[in-house]
């Protein structure tokens, strides 16, 4: 940019007012679990509440009063800040009426910057302005202002001398010799903000695009379509030339029991209610419930870290593995999968047959007559899986117990625990990785917080006092290298100390781990879950 805005120039900082509580609402950011009423539990069609409306509105109460007393000045002249005012206070009665979650996040954001235009405006007109009419006079910098973002070193000299912080835009190969560098500065794009008002507060994940309901326009399809409830765009029927609804959407019942759903799609920051599921350590549940989940906490994508599975998701293998899939008459596709790779197994039946399928074996055949016999024995496979110590026939895993299934998911859930807290301690605790013999040291650091053979639940899932101080203890030193590590766990865990710090010690450490967790990829962790035996 060559040129300057009168409105950046005097943006106010957040951090100028933090003495200023009514002013901090400015800068406000709602909460749907705290700031938010819906007309119905688990809604998200609502209003902000009463206490948040009432410190918005002192807000607006401020602008105005600024308002009147600039009108006043300058002989109750018409311009354009009075009309500013007037419309801050049209979106404030916006607050009046019952709206979707992310209608309030964008008309929030809306009245915060109107609010914020009328102030820089204000302050430019009855002290930037004036300054700059004297070239020969330089005032203090205000660091209440954001300031002057600008390429032209002769606007940014100007508008420095009338006090304005100025941030200058240039390549570092045409900076002045003679020019002083205080700090060099990059560009931190707002992506939290770009992305809040698509944020879906209860799957928790962003959704960009309104569901679009195509029928009767009237209140409850409204509620649906912006508040994101079992309305999905339906496409229209032509007959004689006039659209008809092809079904009727299945009304959205909140409080309605969920039995044996689908795992797609699920909340990962709760247990899975399935047979098939082992039961998840209690200290790492507890974190589940309590982390923060606000958006806002994610890091920038350049800071964050690879957000991708290390294992697939349990919640898949629970799905594959129940009885409603396992009993389903239809190929799936695992089932063409197994018929591709073991086409030649058995021998052909008849290789004059016309048919595609079978010419093509036969020509397999053909080209490749001394091998077939090799591989149709390797494709022939095993009968029977070695598993923890038991010998376990392939017939059987077409409808597994229920015991073993369980213990195959824990494996999945123990696994991807290990790879993430692995890759996590790669992201955070490089700097305890400095050399070879350091980053040996802390290999085995992370080696000893789990069990080299898991027999019973022990380590982490050890239900006594005694058996899981050593490993929460190693657990501990891992996260003591990551930032924002908690002070109150800078001391180790002593045996000898009183057992209710010690277990609220444990609790601590997991909730730090789940909350570093989401906060660099986004997602909750997999956690640790109890050992089921096979029977």
């Amino acid at each position: 940019m060559t040129t300057y805005t009168l409105e950046v120039l005097a943006i106010p900082r957040q951090e100028a007012y933090a003495d200023d509580s009514s002013m901090m609402y400015a800068w406000f950011r709602p909460t749907f679990a705290s700031d938010f009423t819906p007309i119905s539990p688990g809604n998200l069609f609502g209003q902000l509440k009463t206490d948040i409306v009432g410190h918005l509105k002192r807000l607006y109460e401020k602008a105005n009063t600024r308002v009147s007393n600039y009108k006043v000045a300058r002989s109750h002249k018409e311009d354009h800040v009075v009309g500013w005012a007037h419309a801050m206070r049209a979106v404030y009665e916006r607050f009046q009426q019952a709206m979707a979650w992310r209608d309030i996040v964008i008309i929030v954001a809306e009245y915060q910057r109107r609010f914020l235009d009328i102030w820089a405006v204000i302050d430019y007109y009855e002290i930037i302005e004036p300054r700059m009419r004297f070239v020969d006079t330089t005032h203090k910098v205000n660091p209440k202002w954001m300031g002057c973002f600008t390429e032209d070193v002769a606007i940014a000299t100007k508008v420095h001398a009338a006090g304005v912080p100025v941030w200058l835009i240039r390549d570092a190969r045409l900076v002045n010799a003679n020019m002083n560098i205080v700090k060099v500065v990059s560009f931190t794009p707002p992506d939290d903000l770009v992305i809040g008002m698509y944020h879906d507060p209860v799957k928790l994940f962003a959704q960009p695009f309104d569901i679009i309901n195509r029928g009767p326009n009237n209140r409850k399809r409204h509620e649906a379509a912006h508040g994101n409830e079992g309305v999905i765009g339906r496409k229209a029927r032509v007959d004689k030339g006039k659209a008809k609804m092809s079904a009727k959407p299945a009304p959205y019942n909140a409080t309605a029991p969920r039995q044996n759903k689908a795992v797609s799609g699920r909340d990962k920051w709760s247990d899975i209610d399935h047979p098939y599921m082992p039961p998840m350590n209690s200290f790492f549940k507890i974190a589940l419930e309590d982390a923060n989940k606000d958006i806002i906490r994610i890091k920038h994508p350049r800071d964050k870290m690879d957000d991708g599975y290390s294992l697939p998701d349990p919640g898949l293998f629970v799905n594959v593995l129940s009885p409603q899939s396992l009993a389903s008459t239809s190929p799936r596709a695992q089932n063409w999968r197994d018929f591709l790779i073991s086409q030649h197994a058995q021998e052909p039946s008849n290789t004059r047959t016309s048919g595609k399928t079978s010419k093509s074996k036969a020509a397999t055949a053909l080209l490749f007559q001394k091998e077939v016999p090799v591989l149709r024995a390797l494709w022939a496979g095993p009968t029977n899986v070695h598993w923890r110590g038991k010998d376990i026939a392939i017939s059987t895993l077409d409808n597994p117990p229920a015991d073993l299934a369980r213990q195959i998911v824990y494996e999945i859930c123990e696994q991807s625990f290990r790879y993430e807290l692995l890759d996590l301690d790669e992201h955070l605790g490089r700097d305890a990785r400095k050399d070879k013999e350091a980053r040996k040291e802390r290999m085995e650091l992370l080696r000893s917080i789990f069990l080299e053979v898991v027999e019973k639940n022990d380590g982490l899932n050890a239900p006594s006092f005694d058996a899981a101080l050593p490993y929460f203890e190693s657990f501990r030193k891992v996260l003591s290298a990551w930032e924002h590590f908690p002070e109150s766990l800078k001391q180790p865990f002593d045996a000898t100390g009183r057992e209710h710090n010690i277990w609220k010690g444990m609790k601590e450490c997991c909730l730090f781990y789940v909350q570093s967790y989401f906060d660099n990829t986004g997602r909750p962790p997999v956690v640790p879950h109890l050992l089921y035996s096979v029977a």
